[in-house]
Formats: structure tokens, C-alpha cells, sequence
């Protein structure tokens, strides 16, 4: 029974991600004027707003039509995963991953470009900016990474194998 619960808890968990990381961009957007940081915590920890028309990070590889068709595949591969494996924390975590990709992938539909505000760095240094999307799907993977790294592997048929 516990089972049943877990994979409308993952979508929900997708959804609540989704709706955070969009209602965030929507606030940084009319709070902030593109490009001029405001300070959180000194200038270690500021907003600043900028939009991304590249990949994570700003890389500049495939463009706004590349990067949705590669979001859009990525995410019906999670989903398609997400109802066939089990385990409660993989489910779950592989939702918040959803739920990051999905609102990176709204705002390219929407817009052509992601919405980042959040600035870290020192002396100098920046992070490059990213947002709440990125975070999910940045802690969600290392999650799914530490909860898969113990699980069996599947074995590919072979002749060897099969006797």
C-alpha cells in the first residue's frame, strides 16, 4: 500500500518544484532590473538578474530549440523510470530532478531563455547564476546518484549468462 502512495508523492514533489522555482523567476523578474545585483548576505550571497539562453551554467552549446527537444526526452525518460522502478526515496528524489527540468524547460518555451538570479561568489569570484530548478535538479541528481550507487545492475543476455 505504501507503494501506491509513493508515485503521486513524486509528482506532487515535481509540481511543487515547478511551482516554486516559477513563481521565484516571476518575483526576481518584476524585483530586480537585468544585470544589478542586490545583496542577501554582504556580496558573498546576492540576486542578480540574468537569463540564460545556453545550457547549465551559461555553456553555450545547442540553443533554446536543442536544449528543450534534449529537456522534453529527459523528462519523459524520468517519468517512464519514475513508474517502473521502486523505492520510495528514488522515486521521490527522481521528482524533484522532474520537477527542476520542467521549470528550466517552461521558461525556454515560454521565454527562449531561463530566468537566473541567484549570484555566489567572493573576491571577485562568481558562481555563475543559476536558480531554483538548478538546485533540484543539482541535489536531486546527487541523491539519485548515492541511492542508486548500491543498487544491482542490470545484466545484458548474453551466452555465458543465459545457461
Amino acid at each position: 500500500m505504501r507503494q501506491l502512495k509513493t508515485k503521486p508523492a513524486a509528482f506532487a514533489a515535481a509540481a511543487a518544484v515547478l511551482v516554486l522555482d516559477q513563481l521565484t523567476k516571476l518575483a526576481m523578474r518584476h524585483i530586480l532590473l537585468d544585470g544589478v545585483p542586490r545583496d542577501i548576505l554582504g556580496s558573498v550571497v546576492r540576486v542578480t538578474l540574468r537569463y540564460n539562453t545556453g545550457a547549465a551554467f551559461s555553456l553555450g552549446w545547442g540553443g533554446p530549440v536543442i536544449l528543450s527537444v534534449f529537456t522534453v526526452l529527459a523528462s519523459v525518460f524520468l517519468v517512464r523510470y519514475m513508474l517502473k522502478i521502486e523505492g520510495r526515496k528514488k522515486v521521490l528524489w527522481l521528482g524533484v530532478v522532474l520537477g527542476g527540468a520542467v521549470g528550466n524547460l517552461t521558461d525556454r518555451l515560454i521565454m527562449g531563455k531561463v530566468t537566473d538570479f541567484i549570484d555566489i561568489g567572493s573576491t571577485g569570484w562568481r558562481w555563475p547564476t543559476f536558480n531554483v530548478a538548478d538546485i533540484a535538479i543539482c541535489i536531486g541528481g546527487i541523491a539519485v546518484f548515492f541511492l542508486f550507487k548500491g543498487s544491482k545492475r542490470l545484466e545484458v543476455p548474453t551466452k555465458e549468462n543465459q545457461t
